[in-house]
């Protein structure tokens, strides 16, 4: 059985928590590195969490920072997506909400060092926005890095 270890921190700009997990962000190969997330909700009240972690679960087990982004809100709304990875975007797409809300999962190439992985979200119905981030330190015994 996995356990959840938490901690609190204020996000910049959102009140949010700063949680580490050992349960998959996104992956299914080999977790390199405990999982960081962030909760929280966006400008008008909808709550979020974003979730990191680095994993090696590309073709040959190359190593990538998994990020997973979930919004609760009534199914039918549509939201602009973008992930970036220390600034760097490597997703931005509309997301329209099921009855479970939004849920978008995908990852980068894992870099040396520390990844800064954000998400930056806005309603095209109601303009809310939601402006997250996670760190995710080096994870030194996945694919060298």
């Amino acid at each position: 059985m996995r356990k959840a270890v938490m901690s609190g921190i204020l996000v910049a700009g959102t009140i949010g928590s700063l949680v580490a997990f050992t349960g998959p962000a996104s992956a299914s190969g080999r977790p390199c590195s405990p999982g960081f997330s962030t909760i929280g909700v966006g400008s008008q009240g909808s709550p979020y969490i974003l979730k990191a972690k680095q994993d090696d679960d590309e073709p040959g087990g190359s190593p990538v920072v998994g990020e997973e982004f979930e919004i609760k809100v009534p199914a039918g709304q549509v939201w602009q997506v973008t992930f970036a990875d220390n600034g760097v975007i490597f997703f931005d797409q509309p997301s329209t909400s099921t009855v479970d809300g939004i849920r978008e999962v995908h990852a980068a190439p894992s870099q040396p060092g520390t990844q800064h992985m954000t998400v930056h979200s806005v309603s095209r119905a109601t303009g809310e926005v939601i402006d997250a981030f996670v760190d995710v330190p080096a994870a030194p015994n996945c694919g060298g890095h």
